[in-house]
């Protein structure tokens, strides 16, 4: 039933680092639970520094199906752990995912803290960038791998784990049997194989040489165990013709007392078929099951009943027996408070005497759980789900006010995300509706700030009428057609002119101009003289018919207009596969304010969509 009710959303078997962190990213996956309607995310993550893990801080962040940020989930914990070297941990910790369109997931660590109160941090907020796979020492090898296996066994090394490629770097070192180790240790934290030995044994000179040497001996072996073969097959040769005649003599004797013994056999049984057997396979054999299954469900060993009475081929009542077992199991799962297989159960089988009910009790009973743990956000959606709510009954009134209350202060204290969650969650209670607006409004400024554009826009497309989105969306108008060919984060909207000009040499160049929906720009200027350019890169934002790049001055973000953007429209000159031009003023001559085109493909009709 269980595995009925998940659906696996996303799962990697992943081997990440990055340079100096104390753990290793092995798998993480993302399920949701079709029972409560609930995304839930999880990692396996592995301690590779001596001390013992206690804690470990992230943020998890949340994408789309096409790899758009939904949500970030700051501050997520393992805690209270215990966690020694090469120990794994995370896997069985369940994360709550708030967004339903969740789909990818990434984990950036943020600090770990050791038994003995150390803390190391991520300052720069680095991810999991550097793959640990490691191919096949076997496959490296080839053929000197068994000279490999000797050396091993020679100097009482485990061959049996010496199973990955070793890599050394100036940091780190990966042992052969899949462990990292750090450079200044000399011998494996868990294999405890000798470094340089393991150095010096994977060279392919020292093998192969080592391996010329052994077929050499191994040849000469075998010439010699060669030469005492043929004199002992000589000398055995009439031996052996004797005992072949008197084995072909015995093996006819032998066949001739099988065939008789299948003759017996086969004539005993046609006897038996036409007398009673018939009789008790067609009709005592299925009675004798029937009655067994019934015992089981009686003994209330109910999966074992289900499974006899399912293998039945609809014998008498078998079917209705089966469900009957299936219901009981929901009753005895339900009064020992087992809610969440209860209901399970009972939604499987709804049509069936009081499961309906006893489904929308179980449902009750988690919301319950859910309530006295004062986890009020999901205990108010199972609640919901139920077909409870906060007019209809009193613990459902009192989570929606604790809700409401969170929510409030989610707001207040900038955790929109949570909030806007939490005041969806609540629909029509007070002004939640009003209050998720304006977090979504909220949400929308920081994006946009942030210069995740095409989630700012997105949000603010979906707010129109909202106190000011309006002329918003009209301050950004140029902004939206300028970024409609970034068709994701990675790739940009590319914008390009030939009649440029150097700003070394004064020649006639190539102007590039890349946007990427995260607020990132790309100048790259080429002239016909090759002259070497510096390529531009930064922050971009364009309000109204301004073009603007940032500008750090001591640690301030300042913002330079460089360009009056004249107009943007179709591409009347019919350049191919161009179908839009922009005209600005030249971006690298400001003072004599020269006007370009710039020739682009406008792939949407004015609007950026997420989906």
């Amino acid at each position: 039933m269980a595995g009925e009710r998940i659906q696996l959303l996303e799962e990697k078997n992943i081997h990440l680092w990055f340079g100096g962190s104390p753990v290793v990213l092995c798998t993480m996956k993302l399920e949701l639970d079709k029972k409560i309607g609930a995304i839930f995310a999880y990692s396996k993550m592995l301690n590779v520094q001596p001390e013992h893990i206690r804690e470990v801080v992230f943020d998890l962040i949340c994408y789309d199906s096409v790899r758009l940020i939904v949500n970030t989930i700051e501050n997520c914990k393992y805690t209270g752990m215990d966690i020694p070297r090469n120990g794994v941990f995370g896997m069985d910790i369940p994360i709550r995912v708030r967004n339903p369109s969740t789909r990818n997931i990434e984990f950036v660590i943020k600090s770990v803290t050791t038994t003995s109160g150390e803390t190391w941090e991520n300052k720069d907020g680095i991810r999991f960038n550097m793959s640990l796979e490691q191919k096949s020492l076997f496959n490296v090898q080839g053929d000197l791998n068994r000279q490999f296996i000797d050396n091993c066994m020679r100097d009482g090394v485990d061959h049996t784990r010496m199973i990955f490629q070793p890599v050394f770097n100036d940091s780190y070192w990966l042992c052969a049997c899949g462990a990292l180790n750090w450079e200044d240790e000399t011998v494996c934290c868990e294999c405890h194989v000798q470094k340089k030995w393991l150095f010096d044994n994977i060279q392919s000179e020292l093998l192969k040489s080592q391996d010329e040497e052994r077929r050499a001996a191994a040849a000469r072996i075998r010439t010699e165990a060669e030469a005492r073969n043929r004199l002992d097959r000589e000398h055995n040769k009439e031996t052996f013709e004797k005992r072949k005649a008197e084995y072909e003599n015995q093996l006819k004797k032998q066949k001739k007392r099988q065939k008789e013994k299948k003759f017996m056999l086969i004539l005993i049984l046609v006897f038996f078929i036409a007398g009673g057997g018939f009789m008790f396979f067609k009709y005592a054999l299925p009675y004798i099951n029937y009655q067994d299954a019934l015992a089981s469900m009686n003994r209330g060993e109910y999966d074992a009943a289900i499974e006899k009475f399912d293998s039945m081929d609809g014998y008498l009542d078998s079917a209705e027996q089966k469900t009957e077992c299936v219901y009981k199991k929901g009753i005895d799962n339900f009064y020992a408070r087992n809610y969440a297989e209860a209901a399970d159960i009972f939604l499987g089988i709804e049509d069936y005497k009081d499961s309906e009910k006893m489904y929308i009790d179980s449902l009750v009973g988690i919301a319950d759980g859910y309530f006295n743990q004062e986890e009020y956000f999901d205990a108010f959606d199972m609640y919901t789900k139920a077909g409870f709510d906060y007019n209809t009954n009193d613990n459902a009134k009192l989570c929606a006010k604790e809700l409401y209350k969170t929510a409030l202060n989610n707001l207040e204290n900038n955790h929109l995300r949570d909030a806007y969650d939490e005041f969806t969650e609540l629909g029509d209670y007070e002004k939640s509706k009003e209050y998720a607006m304006e977090c979504q409004y909220r949400l929308a400024k920081r994006s946009y700030e942030r210069g995740e554009y095409r989630i700012a826009i997105d949000t603010y497309t979906v707010l129109k009428g909202y106190k000011d989105v309006d002329k918003i969306l009209e301050k950004v108008k140029n902004l939206i057609v300028v970024l409609s060919a970034a068709s994701d984060e990675n790739t940009p909207a590319v914008w390009d002119v030939t009649d440029g000009v150097c700003p070394i040499c004064k020649s006639k160049a190539q102007y590039v101009l890349e946007f990427y929906q995260k607020g990132k720009y790309r100048f790259e200027v080429v002239c016909e003289n090759n002259c070497e350019n510096e390529e531009m890169k930064g922050k971009f934002k364009i309000e109204n018919n301004k073009f603007y790049l940032s500008n750090y001055v001591q640690g301030i973000l300042i913002w330079k207009e460089v360009a009056d953007i004249k107009s943007i429209k179709t591409n009347s000159q019919g350049i191919d596969g161009k179908n839009t031009v922009i005209v600005m003023t030249d971006p690298l001559n400001t003072n004599n304010k020269k006007t370009i085109t710039l020739y682009g493909n406008n792939i949407s009709d004015g609007t950026i969509s997420i989906a």
